[in-house]
C-alpha cells in the first residue's frame, strides 16, 4: 500500500508537471503584444504644405494639408501618447517637386531622418535616376530600406546594399518588417538591366520563413504595390499581421468622418482580408504627400496574427483657411477648426520648428531656381484649337509613359492655364501653366470605352457652354459632330501606330491611355475614366515636372508643324483631326532602323 501511495504521489506530481508545462507553452504561444503603427507613403518630395480644398458644411474651404513640419508635430503627439510606436514609409519618398529636381533626394532624406523612420520600402520612383541615385538614397538614410522581391546581386553599385527585411526590437519583442515593390518598376522607372524584380508572393513567403527560423513571428509587410494588389497578396500568404501599403495613393477610412470634410475613402481602415489559412490580415494605406498620417493600434498574438485593432488615419491640417481667396478669421475660423477636429478624421497642427528651420535652409535656393530658363518659345503660343502649349503638354505626357505601353495621351483644356509668350520659358512659367500638381495616371480601356469617354468629354464641354478646344490629345484622331445627339457625336476614331499612320479603333481591343489624376478621378465629366475597371497606375510623375523634362529635351518649341485639329463645316458637322504626338513616328522608325 505504501508503494502504491508513493507511486500515486509521483503520478500526481508528474501529471501536474505536464499540466503546468503545457499551460506555460500555451501561454507562450498566445503571448500578445500591443503595437502602434504610424505610416505614410508616396510623399514624393512634397516637403512643404499642400494647398487643398475641403468641403465643410457645404462650402469649399482652402486649407493647408501636410508638410513635413506638421507631420513631425503629429508624430510627436502620437509617440507621447502611445508605447511601442513603429513609424513606416511605404515608398516613393522622392520625385515630384523642385526639391527633388535640385537636390536629387538629399533634402528628402535629411528631413525624413529627422522624423525617426523605423523602416521604408522602395517605390518605383526611387529608381528614376538609376542605381547610382538609389545608392545615394540608401547611404543617406538613417533607417533601413528593404525590399524582398528586388534582386540587386548583379548590380555592381547595389550588390549587398538592399536587404529583404529588417527586425525592430521593443524590449523582448521582435517585429519583422518585410519590404515588397511593384514589379511594374522596369516599365515606369529606370532600375537598369542588372536589377531583377521577382514574384512578390514567393519573395514575401521566403522572407517570412527566414524570420520564423530566427524566432521572429510577429511580421508586417511594407508594400509599394497598391491597394488592390495588397488585398490580393493578403489572400495568398500566411503568418502576417499587417500590410502597410503605398503606390496607389489610396485614402482609407470612415466614409462619414472623411465625408464631413468632402473626402471619399476608397475603402475601410483597416481593410480586413482573410489569408490562405483564414486568419485576419489588416491592409492599410495613407493617401499621399504626408497629408495623412496612418495610425493603427494592433494586438498581435504569439503566433503572429492580429487579434484586436483600432485606430484611424488622420488628415494633417494647418490653422489658416481661405474662402474665395479671402482669409477666414474670427468666429468663422473657429467654426471651421471645430468642424475639422470633431470630424474624427483630421487634426489641426502647428509646424515643428526644427523641421521648419531645416526646410527653410533647402527652400532658399529654390526661389532662384524658379527663374531658371529651361527652354525657349520661337513664337507666341496662344491657347486654342491645335495651338498654344497644350499640344506640347500631351506630347510630353505620351513620351514620358511610352515605355509603359501607353498609346494615347488626353489632357483637359482647363489643366493648361496660360499662354506662353515668345522668348525664354522659365521654371516659374511652367508652374503657372500647370499649377495643380496633378500626377500622370495610366488607364486601360477597351476601344468601345475609349469612344464613350470621348463622348463624355465632348458632352461636358457642350453642356458647360465652353468654346475652348475639347481636349488636348496625342496618338488618336477622330471627328466631332456638335449637332448630333448626345452619345453620337464622335466619328471615325483612329489610333496612331508605332509604325506611323492610323488604324481604326477596335471595340474589344485594349488601349493604354495616360491622363491627369484630375481626369482619372472623374474631373470634367470623365466618369468612364474614374470607373475604368482594367489596369490603372498612378505613375506619381507630376505634370509640371514632366512638361519641364520635355521642354529641356526640346530646347525650342513652336506651333505644331502638323495640323492637329482640322475644323470643317459640312451640314453642321465639325470634324476634328488630332494627329499623334510630334516626332513619335519618326523616333520609332529610327529605333526600327537601328534594331535592323
Amino acid at each position: 500500500m505504501r508503494i502504491k501511495w508513493n507511486l500515486s504521489v509521483v503520478s500526481v506530481v508528474y501529471y501536474l508537471f505536464l499540466l503546468l508545462g503545457c499551460s506555460h507553452v500555451q501561454q507562450a504561444d498566445q503571448r500578445v503584444f500591443d503595437l502602434t503603427i504610424a505610416h505614410v507613403n508616396d510623399t514624393h518630395s512634397h516637403l512643404e504644405t499642400t494647398g487643398s480644398s475641403l468641403k465643410i458644411k457645404g462650402e469649399t474651404v482652402k486649407a493647408e494639408l501636410g508638410g513635413m513640419a506638421r507631420l513631425k508635430a503629429a508624430l510627436d503627439e502620437l509617440r507621447s501618447n502611445n508605447r511601442n510606436v513603429l513609424f513606416l514609409h511605404g515608398g516613393d519618398m522622392v520625385q515630384g517637386t523642385l526639391y527633388f529636381t535640385k537636390y536629387e533626394g538629399r533634402a528628402d532624406m535629411d528631413i525624413l531622418n529627422m522624423l525617426g523612420i523605423d523602416a521604408a520600402t522602395l517605390g518605383n520612383h526611387e529608381f528614376d535616376k538609376g542605381p547610382r541615385m538609389l545608392l545615394s538614397l540608401i547611404s543617406m538614410a538613417n533607417f533601413p530600406i528593404v525590399s524582398s522581391n528586388i534582386d540587386v546581386s548583379k548590380d555592381p553599385l547595389l550588390a549587398g546594399r538592399l536587404a529583404p527585411y529588417t527586425v525592430k526590437t521593443f524590449g523582448e519583442e521582435k517585429i519583422g518588417i518585410i519590404g515588397v515593390t511593384t514589379t511594374e518598376t522596369p516599365a515606369i522607372s529606370n532600375p537598369g538591366p542588372a536589377i531583377r524584380f521577382t514574384d512578390p508572393e514567393a519573395s514575401v513567403m521566403e522572407a517570412v520563413s527566414e524570420l520564423q527560423r530566427i524566432g521572429v513571428k510577429k511580421i508586417i509587410i511594407l508594400s509599394h504595390r497598391g491597394y488592390e494588389e495588397d488585398m490580393a497578396l493578403a489572400k495568398k500568404i500566411s503568418n502576417v499581421a499587417v500590410i502597410v501599403g503605398g503606390h496607389t495613393h489610396s485614402l482609407l477610412g470612415d466614409t462619414a468622418a472623411f465625408g464631413a470634410l468632402g473626402l471619399k475613402p476608397e475603402g475601410p481602415y483597416p481593410t480586413v482580408v482573410k489569408d490562405r489559412e483564414g486568419k485576419d490580415v489588416l491592409v492599410v494605406q495613407a493617401m499621399e504627400w504626408a497629408k495623412v498620417l496612418g495610425r493603427i493600434h494592433v494586438t498581435i498574438n504569439g503566433d503572429g496574427y492580429a487579434v484586436k485593432w483600432s485606430g484611424s488615419p488622420i488628415l494633417i491640417v494647418g490653422s489658416a483657411f481661405r474662402k474665395d481667396k479671402e482669409i477666414v478669421s474670427g468666429d468663422a475660423r473657429s467654426e471651421i477648426m471645430n468642424t475639422i477636429r470633431s470630424s474624427g478624421a483630421a487634426g489641426i497642427y502647428e509646424e515643428d520648428e526644427s523641421v521648419k528651420s531645416k526646410l527653410a535652409y533647402y527652400a532658399g535656393p529654390l526661389k532662384e531656381m524658379m527663374n531658371t530658363v529651361i527652354a525657349r518659345a520661337s513664337r507666341d503660343l496662344k491657347r486654342g484649337d491645335n495651338s498654344g502649349p497644350g499640344p506640347h503638354v500631351v506630347d510630353g505626357m505620351l513620351s514620358k509613359t511610352h515605355s509603359a505601353g501607353v498609346q494615347i495621351a488626353i489632357q483637359n483644356t482647363g489643366g493648361v492655364r496660360k499662354d506662353i509668350a515668345a522668348g525664354d520659358i522659365s521654371v516659374a512659367d511652367v508652374y503657372e501653366l500647370m499649377p495643380f500638381s496633378n500626377t500622370l495616371v495610366i488607364l486601360e480601356l477597351k476601344g468601345s470605352e475609349l469612344v464613350a469617354a470621348l463622348e463624355e468629354a465632348v458632352d461636358f464641354q457642350i453642356s458647360s457652354g465652353n468654346k475652348a478646344p475639347y481636349l488636348y490629345v496625342a496618338g488618336i484622331c477622330f471627328g466631332v459632330d456638335e449637332s448630333a445627339q448626345k452619345g453620337g457625336r464622335i466619328r471615325n476614331v483612329k489610333v496612331g501606330s508605332e509604325k506611323g499612320g492610323y488604324a481604326p479603333v477596335e471595340s474589344e481591343k485594349s488601349y493604354r491611355i495616360v491622363t491627369s489624376s484630375y481626369m482619372a478621378g472623374g474631373g470634367d465629366g470623365m466618369g468612364i475614366f474614374m470607373k475604368a475597371p482594367g489596369y490603372r497606375s498612378d505613375t506619381g510623375f507630376i505634370d509640371a515636372e514632366v512638361f519641364m523634362e520635355y521642354l529641356k529635351d526640346k530646347g525650342v518649341i513652336g506651333p505644331p508643324k502638323e495640323k492637329r485639329i482640322s475644323l470643317h463645316q459640312h451640314d453642321n458637322i465639325r470634324i476634328a483631326v488630332i494627329i499623334p504626338f510630334a516626332g513619335y513616328a519618326d523616333r520609332r522608325q529610327r529605333e526600327l532602323r537601328k534594331a535592323a
